[in-house]
């Protein structure tokens, strides 16, 4: 295959580190500081511009804490400038840059950073038990609207050692493997695997910056303390309309401790301004699993300030210690959120599916539960309100409840005082639930309902919300009466995440390299 089939039709750049030719880098080889010049940004035939592919071949051995690649111009709509890895090429350093990682971005936009078949970007000796112990990213890309990060391998990017409760190590706590600071609306992230960093993706926007429109999918996060990050801590931040999908996120094993610094969460969204919710997320068909530890664990889900959730067709499983809460929404996080056809599985007696923090919600509105699978818990819902569970919750019904002892769960309010709970019946007389079942759902190996499970024909049609995702199970199956199926609309749903009769597929319960 020649060189130029790797580009369209736009002007093409060559870089290897040494300026000779290597791999697909054959014609006009220039080095990094070709890139890093803003003298060759423009629109003139030899120059970086819109449209320009920039093709990057070979092994980059960065200094300690340097940016290899630091965009100098932005591309348009339609014509971004893109970095892309020829196969087998490698950005390695000590440590990259704790501003900007290996490669970064300021205030520029439309630009993509692409890592081919299996480029990728480590650190080299960054860790607890490793020469350096400095913050840093592997990508780094600050106020810069609609760029796209794809199909890179990042890893070390800081090797904690966190896992012992006699654990100091507080030096990788600023680390990301990918960091989107500021203005970032429209941007994705997107089919990376990410390792050994304190977060997997990181977004954060302060500085009264908007992240809107951003979407991060089809990522594998592991070896983490927060596996994705939104977040936003001016009056000014607007994060609306995010979406997070997709993503396998496990292993937190390393990231325990110290729990001054730490507390270990699967998704976290959060946003400081004041007032209605400023941050609305989509997160739906996630599958996240494993044991968060016993440091300072807060969930796998975790929606909190100011932040409203759709939280739908995830898979959500805890294989160690005890959770608080599966779900979490906290300090005046979730108003207006939705929890449906999820599929939730706990491992403790005491383990808390959807807990409600100490801040009932006023506006938009309150919580609504729908055809969720919830079991091997011991409290199904669980607030730190002692005024009851109306304060939290407007509706939930056409769910599956059932405890880690095989019956239905508690339910819980006053969490922070002198827990009262409730049984089953309890929630029930408190104007919940009337549609919903406490019997086994009788979840197969790969977590769908198998032969006689509560949770067939258990659910609503919920076509009618409009969200086009939920239309299909977690793994693409088409749900009754939507696009794709051949029964009526307003047949019952099955509760859960995935359909009784879907065929089970390998990639539903993905495996994660270590």
């Amino acid at each position: 295959m020649c060189a130029a089939s790797a580009f369209g039709s736009a002007a093409n750049i060559y870089i290897t580190a040494s300026g000779q030719p290597t791999g697909n880098c054959t014609a006009s080889v220039q080095t990094p500081a070709f890139f890093n010049s803003a003298a060759n940004w423009g629109t003139g035939a030899a120059q970086i511009g819109p449209g320009t592919t920039v093709l990057i071949c070979g092994t980059f051995t960065g200094a300690a804490g340097a940016t290899e690649f630091t965009f100098q111009g932005s591309g348009t709509s339609g014509s971004p400038v893109t970095l892309l890895f020829d196969t087998g090429t490698k950005l390695v350093s000590p440590y990259w840059s704790g501003s900007y990682g290996a490669i970064g971005c300021n205030s520029k936009s439309y630009i993509r950073i692409d890592g081919g078949t299996n480029g990728s970007i480590a650190n080299s000796a960054n860790g607890t038990n490793q020469t350096s112990h400095q913050q840093s990213y592997g990508v780094g890309l600050g106020a810069c609207t609609h760029s796209e990060v794809k199909n890179l391998t990042i890893q070390n990017i800081y090797i904690n050692n966190g896992s012992s409760s006699s654990a100091t190590d507080v030096s990788g706590q600023n680390t990301a493997c990918i960091a989107v600071n500021g203005a970032s609306t429209g941007s994705m992230v997107h089919d990376n695997t990410l390792s050994q960093c304190k977060t997997g993706v990181l977004v954060s926007a302060d500085a009264n910056a908007d992240a809107s429109g951003d979407q991060i999918y089809n990522n594998n996060i592991n070896d983490i303390d927060w596996g994705i990050n939104f977040g936003g801590g001016d009056a000014g931040d607007t994060m609306l309309g995010v979406l997070i999908h997709d993503n396998t996120i496990t292993n937190w094993t390393n990231w325990q401790f110290p729990t001054n610094a730490l507390h270990t969460d699967g998704i976290i969204l959060f946003n400081y301004a004041t007032g209605s919710p400023t941050l609305t997320a989509s997160v739906y068909n996630n599958h996240i699993y494993g044991d968060l530890g016993v440091g300072s664990p807060t969930g796998f889900i975790y929606c909190a300030q100011n932040a409203s959730c759709a939280i739908y067709n995830n898979l959500l499983v805890n294989t160690g210690h005890l959770i608080n809460g599966i779900i979490w929404f906290a300090s005046a996080g979730g108003c207006g959120s939705k929890v449906y056809n999820n599929t939730i599985v706990g491992i403790n007696s005491n383990d808390i599916a959807i807990t409600v923090g100490t801040t009932p919600c006023t506006a938009p509105g309150k919580l609504t539960i729908a055809n969720n699978i919830i079991t091997s818990v011991g409290v199904g819902f669980g607030t730190y309100n002692t005024a009851g569970f109306t304060s939290d919750v407007a509706s939930s019904n056409y769910n599956v409840w059932r405890n880690a002892r095989g019956a239905s769960p508690q339910m819980a309010y006053n969490l922070g005082g002198s827990s009262t709970m409730a049984g089953f019946t309890g929630w029930k007389t408190a104007g919940f639930d009337a549609g919903s079942s406490s019997a086994d759902p009788k979840l197969g190996t790969n977590y769908y309902p198998g032969t006689g499970s509560s949770a067939i024909n258990l659910g609503s049609d919920l076509a009618t919300l409009g969200l086009s995702t939920l239309d299909r199970d977690m793994a693409q199956y088409p749900r009754p009466g939507t696009s794709g199926s051949s029964m009526a609309a307003g047949s019952p749903w099955d509760a859960g995440a995935f359909n009784h009769d879907d065929v089970p597929a390998p990639v539903a319960i993905s495996a994660v390299v270590k």
